[in-house]
C-alpha cells in the first residue's frame, strides 16, 4: 500500500515530467484509427480523437495500447450517444 509520501511523490513526478501527447503521435494510434475508418467507423469520431491527446510522462508513451484507444472511442460513443 502507497504511503501518503509515496503518492505525493509519484504525484509533483508527474506534473514536472509529464506532458500532453496528441493521440498522433503515439505509436500505433494512426494505424488503428485508419484501421477503424476502412472498418467503417465514423469519420467525425475519429476526427475527434485526433484532436486529443494525452497527459503522460515520457516513459509511458509506448505503452499506450490499441486498447486504450478502443476504450477512448466507446467513451466518445457513449457521450455522443451512438
Amino acid at each position: 500500500m502507497s504511503t501518503d509520501r509515496e503518492i505525493a511523490r509519484r504525484a509533483l513526478d508527474l506534473q514536472a515530467r509529464g506532458k500532453d501527447v496528441p493521440l498522433l503521435e503515439l505509436p500505433g494510434y494512426v494505424r488503428w484509427s485508419s484501421q477503424k475508418l476502412d472498418e467503417g467507423e465514423s469519420p467525425a469520431l475519429i476526427a475527434h480523437l485526433d484532436a486529443m491527446s494525452m497527459f503522460l510522462l515520457p516513459e509511458d508513451v509506448a505503452g499506450v495500447s490499441e486498447e486504450a484507444f478502443d476504450e477512448l472511442l466507446c467513451e466518445l460513443r457513449d457521450q455522443v450517444g451512438e
